[in-house]
């Protein structure tokens, strides 16, 4: 398995998948949301037909108009706020 870094425009990038973690299921804001803007509404209409997932869990998505081919969203935290042990 390789892996590559790279400083870029996630939108923009060809890549197998963008791993993206979730605090909430709407893609309200910062990454989620500039996905959801080039990516279009798929994205996030499928990521809610999935939900709720447990944290430590994930779900693979489509990555609708974006040139990666899927998006792995991962929660972070039960609820907003919530932390961990």
């Amino acid at each position: 398995m390789q892996i590559h870094l790279a400083k870029s425009d996630i939108t923009e990038m060809a890549v197998d998948a963008i791993v993206i973690p979730r605090i909430r299921w709407h893609h309200g804001r910062g990454v989620a949301a500039a996905l959801a803007r080039k990516g279009g509404p798929t994205i996030q209409r499928e990521a809610m037909s999935l939900a709720p997932i447990a944290v430590g869990a994930a779900v693979v998505t489509n990555a609708g108009h974006l040139w990666a081919k899927y998006i792995i969203h991962v929660p972070t935290m039960e609820e907003p706020g919530s932390r961990f042990g």
